[in-house]
C-alpha cells in the first residue's frame, strides 16, 4: 500500500491528545455519607475493572478514527502495474474516431456521441493536475498540445463527424510524436473507435514501447450499407448526339439480399436516367444508364441511391465534358497534305484536321492540338525535337508514320528522348497483320464478337516495314502484330501524353493498309482517344495535383477553389510543372460535391470531390479479434469494461486501487462505536438491602 500525499501521515501525532486526556484524568471520587444505607440500592453500580475496561475501548475507537482519518487524506492505495505517478503530473492522449462510421446506432444512442461520454468519463479519472490531449481523424493543429482537463472536456464536445481515416499506425506515431515533446513522468494513451476492417485496421503499428496505449472499442447495431462504389463511361470521349453508356457499380455489404433499388441520374440538376437494381448480400451489381447530349460542354452529374442512415456514400458525384472539336495536325513531307488522312478525318464533323509541311510548322500553336501526325518524314530537326518533346510532356498526342527513304538514327534522335520504342532497320519481307489488341479502346469495338476468329478474315498485307524495338521496359503496348512477331502498331505513355508508332509510312508501296477498312476506324480512334478527358472526379482525402491546364495566374491574382453554393473558398497550393498548372487541395477540401476552380474571377474548370469509400464498408473487429491484435502489438491492451463504470476501471487501473473510502467508512465505524460504548456498555447494579 502506498500513499498519494504521504506527508499528511504526520497528522498520526494527533493521536497523543486523546492518550493523554485518557492517562490524565484528574477527576477524584468524593466520599458521601448517608443517613441510611438503603438509599444506596436507588444508585448504579460500577466495578473498578469494568469503569477500565469501557475507559479503553473509548480510547482504542478514538485513536483508531484519527488514524483512520489520516489515512483517508494521506489517499491510500495499491499500486498496479500502470506506469502512471499519482501525485504528479501525467499526459493523457485521448483519440476519438470521428469518421462517418461512427454515425451509426450504438446501445448508447449514436457512436460519435458514445465515444464523446467515454472521452470525459477518461478524463475524470484522473487528477485534474495531469495534461491532456484530443486526437481525431482529422489531425487539427488545435489538437496537438496538451490542456488542461475543463479545455479538454470543451474539446471533446466540438467533435464533429469528419471524411477524414487514419490507420493505427498514422494514430500511434502522432501519439508517439506528441508524448516525445511534453516529457512528462509518465504518458498513457486511449484508442476510442469502432475498429473499422477497411480504415483504421489496414496499417498496425509494431509496437507502442515508452507507453499504455489501450482499445476501448464502440460497437453499432448496423454493419450492413449499400453505397455506390464507383461510375464510369464505357467510352470516355464523349460527342455531340452520341449515346453515352455510363456504368455504376454499387455494393451490399449487409447479410440480406436487397431489391429494387430505385437508381437515378441526375445531369445539371434535372434528371436523365432511372433504373432499379437487385443486388445480393455481400455482392455488387452493375447499372447501366444510357443518355444523349445534344450540347457541347462541361456537364456536372450525380448518380443517387437511397440508404438510411449511412448517407454519404449515397451520392456519386462526377463531371464529363462533351467535344465539340478535336483539333488534328498533320506534318508532311514537303507537301500540303495527304490524300489518305483528309478522307478519313473527314468522316467526322467533331475531328478538324490541319495541314503542313515540315518547313512551315508554327511551334506556338502546337499545345492547340490534341493529336500531332509526323507523316512521311525523313528526319527531325533538333529544335522541333524539343518543341515535340515539350508538346508530349505537357499532355499531347504524337502518332509517326516513318518515311522509307529515312534513317531509323534520325527518327530515334526524337523517340530516345521520350524514352520510347525505337525504330530499327526495313525489313522487306511481305507479311501479313495476324493479331490485334482488341482489349485496347483503339481497337475494342472495331469488330464483332468472335470476327477475328474466322480463317476467312481479310486482314492487310503488309509488303515492307520499319522494326520496332520495343526498349521502353514493359510500358508500351502493342496494338497490331504482323505474322513473323513484329509490332506493325504500338502506343508509349510519354510525358502526359502518349506517343503512337507505325511501322509503315501511308505510302501504297508499303502495302495496302491505308486503303483497308481497319485503317479507318484505327485512325478515327486514335485521334478521340486524343481528346484531353479530365478525371471523372477526386477524392477528398486526395494528395494527388490537379492539372489545371496551361492557364496561369497573372498579377496579384491566385488560384481560387470555391464550393457550387459559393459559401465556401480557399487558396489551394499551387505549382507550375512543365508548363502546366499544378495545384492541391491538401485536405481542405471536407464535404463532397461540385468545386470551381477560379483565376480572379473566371472560371478555369469544375472539379468534382467524393468521400472515399474505404469508409463505406462497416464491418468492424470482433471482440476476440481485438483481443488478439491487442496481444500482437506490444503496449497494447484491450479495455472491457462491460456494463461498469469506465472512469472507475481506469482510475483503478492508471492509479492503482484507491482505498480512502474504505479509510472513511472505517473511521464514521469507530465513531459509532465510541457512541454505542458510552451509551449502552454501562451494567448498572442495583445494591441489595
Amino acid at each position: 500500500m502506498q500513499f498519494i500525499y504521504p506527508n499528511i501521515l504526520f497528522g498520526l501525532l494527533a493521536v497523543i491528545i486523546p492518550v493523554v486526556i485518557h492517562l490524565f484524568n484528574f477527576r477524584k471520587y468524593k466520599r458521601i455519607y448517608f443517613s441510611n444505607v438503603r438509599l444506596l440500592s436507588q444508585f448504579q453500580l460500577r466495578t473498578r475493572k469494568q469503569s477500565q475496561l469501557l475507559h479503553y475501548l473509548v480510547l482504542a475507537t478514538r485513536i483508531l478514527t484519527i488514524v483512520f482519518l489520516v489515512f483517508a487524506f494521506a489517499q491510500p492505495y495499491i499500486p498496479s502495474d500502470s506506469k502512471i505517478n499519482s501525485g504528479k503530473v501525467n499526459a493523457v492522449s485521448v483519440f476519438i474516431d470521428n469518421s462517418f462510421s461512427m454515425e451509426t446506432s450504438g446501445d448508447e444512442g449514436r457512436l460519435i456521441d458514445e465515444a464523446r461520454n467515454k472521452a470525459v468519463k477518461i478524463a475524470s479519472a484522473f487528477d485534474a493536475d495531469d495534461r491532456f490531449q484530443l486526437l481525431t481523424n482529422d489531425f487539427e493543429g488545435r489538437h496537438q498540445r496538451f490542456v488542461s482537463r475543463d479545455e479538454f472536456v470543451q474539446s471533446v464536445r466540438e467533435i464533429a463527424v469528419s471524411p477524414a481515416v487514419r490507420t493505427l499506425a498514422e494514430i500511434d506515431s502522432r501519439q508517439r510524436d506528441l508524448f516525445n515533446r511534453q516529457r512528462t513522468p509518465a504518458s498513457i494513451a486511449y484508442i476510442i473507435s469502432d475498429f473499422q476492417q477497411s480504415t483504421l485496421l489496414t496499417k498496425l503499428p509494431d509496437s507502442t514501447s515508452g507507453y499504455n496505449s489501450y482499445f476501448i472499442p464502440v460497437q453499432g447495431k448496423q454493419t450492413g450499407n449499400l453505397y455506390i462504389d464507383t461510375c464510369w463511361f464505357e467510352n470516355p470521349v464523349l460527342r455531340i448526339n452520341q449515346i453515352a453508356d455510363l456504368r455504376i457499380r454499387i455494393r451490399n455489404n449487409s447479410k440480406d439480399d436487397v431489391q429494387k433499388i430505385p437508381v437515378r441520374l441526375m445531369i445539371n440538376g434535372s434528371q436523365r436516367a432511372v433504373a432499379a437494381v437487385d443486388i445480393p448480400a455481400e455482392g455488387s451489381a452493375l447499372v447501366n444508364l444510357s443518355f444523349s447530349n445534344p450540347n457541347a460542354g462541361v456537364f456536372k452529374a450525380v448518380a443517387e441511391i437511397n440508404d438510411y442512415p449511412v448517407t454519404f456514400d449515397d451520392n456519386y458525384y462526377f463531371v464529363f465534358r462533351v467535344s465539340e472539336h478535336i483539333p488534328v495536325l498533320a506534318v508532311n513531307q514537303n507537301e500540303a497534305f495527304n490524300k489518305y488522312l483528309v478522307p478519313v478525318f473527314g468522316l467526322d464533323s467533331i475531328l478538324h484536321l490541319d495541314n503542313s509541311s515540315d518547313r512551315q510548322i508554327d511551334y506556338s500553336s502546337l499545345p492547340s492540338y490534341r493529336l500531332i501526325i509526323l507523316n512521311n518524314l525523313k528526319t527531325i530537326s533538333s529544335g522541333a525535337v524539343q518543341e515535340l518533346v515539350r508538346y508530349i510532356n505537357q499532355g499531347g498526342n504524337l502518332l509517326i508514320f516513318p518515311s522509307l527513304s529515312a534513317k531509323a538514327a534520325d527518327l530515334n534522335l526524337l523517340l530516345s528522348e521520350l524514352g520510347s520504342d525505337l525504330y530499327r532497320e526495313i525489313d522487306s519481307a511481305q507479311s501479313r497483320i495476324s493479331s490485334l489488341n482488341t482489349n485496347h479502346p483503339i481497337l475494342r469495338d472495331v469488330f464483332e464478337k468472335n470476327t477475328l476468329k474466322e480463317d476467312n478474315i481479310d486482314l492487310p498485307t503488309i509488303l515492307k516495314h520499319f522494326g520496332i524495338l520495343q526498349s521502353s521496359g514493359g510500358k508500351s503496348e502493342t496494338l497490331i502484330s504482323l505474322d513473323n512477331g513484329d509490332p506493325l502498331m504500338t502506343v508509349f505513355p510519354g510525358g502526359s501524353g502518349k506517343v503512337y508508332l507505325s511501322a509503315i509510312p501511308l505510302a501504297d508501296e508499303a502495302g495496302n493498309f491505308p486503303r483497308h477498312a481497319i485503317f479507318v476506324p484505327v485512325m478515327l480512334n486514335i485521334a478521340f482517344q486524343s481528346e484531353d478527358v479530365q478525371p471523372f472526379m477526386y477524392y477528398t482525402s486526395g494528395g494527388g495535383g490537379i492539372n489545371a491546364g496551361t492557364v496561369k495566374p497573372e498579377g496579384e491574382n491566385v488560384f481560387k477553389i470555391r464550393n457550387e453554393s459559393g459559401d465556401y473558398e480557399f487558396i489551394p497550393e499551387y505549382r507550375s510543372i512543365d508548363g502546366r498548372s499544378f495545384i492541391y487541395v491538401n485536405d481542405q477540401i471536407e464535404k463532397a460535391g461540385f468545386y470551381y476552380i477560379m483565376d480572379g474571377e473566371n472560371l478555369i474548370t469544375t472539379l468534382a470531390f467524393n468521400i472515399n469509400r474505404k469508409e463505406s464498408d462497416l464491418r468492424t473487429a470482433s471482440m476476440e479479434g481485438l483481443r488478439q491484435l491487442a496481444a500482437g502489438i506490444p503496449g497494447m491492451e484491450l479495455l472491457e469494461h462491460g456494463k461498469k463504470d469506465l472512469g472507475r476501471i481506469i482510475s483503478e487501473d492508471s492509479s492503482g486501487k484507491k482505498l480512502w473510502k474504505w479509510f472513511i467508512i472505517a473511521a464514521l465505524i469507530a465513531i459509532t462505536a465510541e457512541v454505542l460504548l458510552l451509551r449502552f456498555f454501562r451494567k448498572t447494579y442495583k445494591t441489595e438491602g
